[in-house]
């Protein structure tokens, strides 16, 4: 499997600026510092232009807004993403958390998210 995704860090969401955060409702690249093609192997999430993601070092995974990342973090009430098909996807790893928007679309701000979700959990057995 291969897509577009953008990420950031849970570090990075809570050090972000007022300016970056309503900056971030409009295009979520003002606080997501990464992004590039995401491919999923059998053993690996490989975040072209950041890191790779060994299956096993996954500690957890969800697919759901949190406390961190809420609705209105790159989702205005005015984007259908705000409702439905926006959440994050969410690798918790021994030293940090990772936020991932796979495929997001500007318009609806919807995402591949649930798809990923359920072929990682798959793959991780």
């Amino acid at each position: 499997m291969i897509a577009n995704y953008i990420g950031t860090t849970e570090k990075m969401l809570h050090s972000s600026s007022l300016s970056d955060k309503v900056a971030g409702m409009i295009h979520p690249k003002f606080r997501f510092n990464y992004r590039g093609d995401i491919e999923l192997t059998d053993e690996i999430i490989n975040l072209g232009n950041w890191k790779a993601i060994h299956l096993d070092d996954i500690q957890e995974i969800k697919c759901e807004f949190d406390e961190t990342f809420k609705r209105l973090t790159v989702n205005g009430d005015n984007r259908l993403g705000y409702f439905s098909k926006g959440e994050p996807l969410i690798l918790t790893l021994s030293n940090e958390k990772i936020y991932l928007l796979i495929n997001w679309s500007f318009t609806t701000g919807f995402t591949d998210n649930k798809k990923w979700f359920e072929k990682i959990v798959e793959k991780i057995g």
